[in-house]
């Protein structure tokens, strides 16, 4: 069944349920004022029955009295001193020492009451025909047989067009959910995202999670890319050298430089393959413990400096530096940022400066290098993206973009401006609180 036939059946169902709880509190009540009403008739007749019997009075001996001055469908007798001295025709074959009192017996309200009958204490008995109460409770019965399914029906047929009202912009919202899918544009906003109520959230979130999930299908993408066009030139370049030393007669000394220079193929494969790997790990939690990141960074700084001593690398660091990170992650940003920074800047000088505040720990990268555009600094973190628009043999466009993976996964954030008067100054923010 759909949703629409359920509520519509739950709702009948439960209006079924409410009818007939109220309907069985209306029958005791309508069965309770029935009783009474009929008592208080039974009571009225009690002086018309003395009055009649006093006229009369009946002496001891006497058979018993007739009684005709009450309605058609009550019946009564009076007995006096044990003996029955005034009955109806029809009154119905009860014992005569009957407790006082109104109570139903045999089909009948029977109505026992003390009257005084020409000075003398009698006991009057009148039994009116239980029909009187049983036909009305019948009748409101039968009504409700009728009543009960007639309202079912309708509150079911009310139910099922206010549900298809208001399951029509889920409807909506499916349709459009499914033309997202088959034009592949995930990021279209989705309708009802706007409203304020239970489909506005659930839009909200649909579009959340087709948000994410266009994030990945690009970064699935983006690695795919990224993997058939970085990883070509090094293996064909690696490709071609392995060639030329099989062929032909080589002496040691070229085959040393051949396999040193298919070494350096390997090893930016390996830098590209790591690249890739850490651009596709996405928003995954990160496994953190304290890490001092001035030391991460005096360590890098260390390093660079054996690989490009003719280039002025400064070091400074103040306060408090330790937060909970991935030194994995941390120590790939430092190494991005100041690797960028020494093949940029084309030999200029570059300094690298830690600080540590109360609520996060700054990184900040300068070189005095030709800079960038200040057009084109949002585009740097772009995976892929080169200034200069040429791909060189050292570069692939992944390091800046590693270095904003690796602050978004630590809950931090990279800002890039212009040193003055030349260069670039990149600020990594990172926050001691997760």
């Amino acid at each position: 069944m759909t949703i629409r036939t359920r509520l519509a059946l739950g709702v009948a169902l439960q209006t079924a349920i409410v009818v007939l709880v109220v309907a069985a509190v209306q029958f005791l009540a309508l069965r309770s004022f029935l009783v009474t009403a009929e008592y208080q008739r039974l009571t009225t007749l009690l002086p018309v029955l003395a009055q009649e019997v006093g006229r009369s009075r009946p002496a001891p001996g006497d058979p018993p009295l007739p009684i005709t001055a009450l309605p058609r469908n009550v019946d009564a007798r009076v007995v006096l001193g044990g003996r029955v001295v005034a009955v109806t025709e029809e009154f119905p074959g009860l014992p005569t020492d009957l407790p006082t009192g109104y109570a139903p017996r045999s089909n009948h309200q029977v109505l026992v009451a003390p009257v005084s009958v020409g000075g003398q204490l009698a006991q009057a008995q009148i039994a009116s025909d239980v029909l009187g109460i049983v036909d009305p409770l019948q009748a409101y019965l039968r009504a409700l047989a009728v009543t009960v399914p007639a309202a079912a029906a309708l509150v079911a047929f009310l139910s099922f067009l206010l549900a298809g009202r208001l399951l029509r912009p889920l409807a909506r919202l499916q349709e459009a959910a499914a033309r997202l899918e088959q034009g592949r544009n995930l990021r279209r906003p989705l309708p009802g995202v706007e409203r304020n109520d239970e489909l506005g959230r659930l839009a909200g979130t649909l579009q959340a999670s087709f948000a994410q999930l266009a994030e990945v299908r690009e970064r699935e993408e983006e690695f795919t890319r990224a993997a058939a066009h970085d990883l070509r030139s090094p293996l064909a370049a690696l490709k071609i050298r392995l060639q030329g030393s099989l062929s032909g007669r080589r002496d040691p000394a070229e085959l040393r430089h051949d396999m040193r220079e298919a070494l350096v193929d390997v090893d930016r494969m390996q830098r590209l393959t790591e690249h890739l790997l850490l651009l596709a790990r996405g928003t995954q939690p990160v496994r953190r413990i304290p890490v001092d990141l001035a030391r991460l960074t005096g360590e890098t700084v260390d390093r660079a400096r054996e690989t490009a001593p003719d280039i002025k690398l400064d070091f400074r660091t103040s306060g408090e530096t330790t937060l909970p990170g991935d030194e994995v992650l941390l120590t790939r940003l430092v190494e991005n940022l100041i690797g960028n920074a020494l093949h940029h800047g084309r030999g200029a000088d570059v300094s690298a400066e830690v600080t540590g505040g109360p609520a996060e720990v700054r990184l900040v990268v300068r070189d005095t290098g030709p800079g960038v555009p200040e057009s084109q600094l949002p585009y740097l973190t772009q995976a892929f993206y080169q200034v200069d628009q040429t791909r060189s043999d050292e570069g692939n466009g992944l390091g800046l973009a590693i270095v904003q993976r690796a602050a978004e996964l630590h809950g931090g954030g990279v800002r890039f401006g212009a040193n003055r008067p030349t260069g670039l100054v990149v600020t990594v923010t990172l926050p001691r609180s997760p």
